[in-house]
């Protein structure tokens, strides 16, 4: 996805994507159940869950300036406990 995604960028654009931190220990590709509706089968969505270095890493990899990655905290005093993934990268100008 990456090397796609720096592709269609024009220079100085940036990606972004959030999602649930990893479960520690369980990364790579992992499946979802998204439900749609009472009489739908729930949708299958794939995503990639990696620790924030190794996204900092690939992003790296494949061209993006000033990539990062970090856990943002859950907010205070809400029932959710887990955080939000937030990654980030530039295509160079």
């Amino acid at each position: 996805m990456l090397p796609a995604v720096h592709s269609a960028l024009t220079p100085g654009g940036v990606f972004a994507l959030s999602q649930h931190p990893p479960v520690e220990g369980c990364y790579g590709c992992q499946a979802s159940y998204i439900p749609r509706g009472p009489d739908e089968d729930p949708a299958v969505v794939k995503r990639w869950d990696h620790p924030p270095e190794t996204w900092t890493a690939m992003l790296e990899e494949y061209g993006f300036q000033g990539g990062t990655a970090a856990v943002l905290p859950a907010p205070d005093g809400g029932k959710r406990r887990i955080g939000t993934l937030l990654v980030r990268g530039v295509r160079a100008a």
